[in-house]
């Protein structure tokens, strides 16, 4: 679906000022049907890429490919591609239902109104449909943007950000409303710092860092088991036991790490304390643990 072989992107933020490279050598792959998500730091150049591969940005070196063809403004290709930046602009003078209605003519296909209302009942905006954008929340107009999506089920959708700055209940709404378009055949490129909500959506993953790609993989095999340690949360009566590390207090409650040939002193220590023992499992590693390892082990050998 996309392909991006060294690519490199350089600015010139002011003349004479040494260049900025955004982009080095950058190197991804995106298979048809994925949900890929671009994971990394402020600055890393995960909207530089994305731009590259919606064909605003030229490259100033390398090749990319979307969907077989060089990304161009205007292209026919492109009414199989929608994209929701992170600020979306609108005319803030229509209303809910006229901008879904306007945006979705820009495909230059006629929608059916029954379409229309169905997308806006089903993103929770049938009640508001009358209200003008000026009067809506970041929430509200990031649904508007996805309406467009759920209305022309688009090969190639690219996200940006899309649940920064939202409360938990739009986020919610809105990742089902992702889930559902990637269900139908979407394939889904996103960029968040959220990632707890990338271990809820996306099947791949690359990690990028100082504008190269450093980890490209399926999220399952980041999301590793930790053979070694057991994950614990309890909690104690009297000192915790100096065997358990990585300790951390919530509350009443304990959490840290025992190490697999400790279990059953740890077993034993809360039935002779009498501590309640809410969880003990093999710990797992998560993303956000894979992501600040691969990084930092990236920098070391740089």
């Amino acid at each position: 679906m996309i392909v991006a072989e060294n690519l490199r992107v350089e600015f010139r933020r002011r003349l004479f000022a040494p260049k900025l490279q955004a982009l080095i050598g950058l190197n991804l792959d995106v298979r048809d049907g994925d949900f890929f998500a671009l994971v990394g730091q402020n600055g890393a150049g995960k909207s530089t890429a994305m731009y590259c591969m919606l064909g605003l940005l030229a490259p100033t070196s390398g090749k990319i490919e979307v969907m077989g063809r060089t990304p161009d403004l205007g292209a026919p290709a492109n009414e199989q591609v929608a994209y929701l930046p992170e600020e979306p602009h609108y005319h803030l003078y229509l209303t809910v239902e006229e901008a879904t209605r306007y945006y979705s003519t820009l495909y230059g296909r006629r929608v059916p109104e029954s379409t229309i209302s169905d997308v806006l009942d089903r993103l929770g905006l049938g009640p508001f449909r009358s209200l003008r954008l000026s009067k809506c929340s970041k929430g509200m107009k990031q649904k508007v943007g996805i309406a467009q999506c759920l209305i022309h089920e688009t090969r190639l959708l690219f996200l940006d950000e899309p649940t920064r700055g939202l409360d938990p209940l739009v986020v919610r709404e809105f990742r089902e409303a992702l889930r559902e378009i990637h269900k139908r055949g979407t394939t889904v490129v996103m960029n968040s710092h959220v990632l707890s909500e990338i271990e809820m959506l996306a099947n791949r993953v690359a990690i990028i860092d100082a504008g190269r790609v450093v980890l490209q993989d399926d999220l399952q095999n980041l999301l590793t088991l930790d053979k070694e340690s057991y994950g614990v949360t309890f909690t104690p009566v009297g000192d915790v036991p100096s065997f358990i590390t990585s300790v951390e207090r919530v509350g009443d409650l304990v959490r840290g790490s025992v190490p697999k040939e400790r279990l059953y002193d740890f077993m034993e220590y809360s039935r002779t304390a009498g501590a309640t023992v809410q969880e003990c499992s093999l710990k797992r590693s998560s993303l956000e643990d894979s992501f600040f390892k691969v990084v930092n082990e990236g920098r070391a050998t740089a």
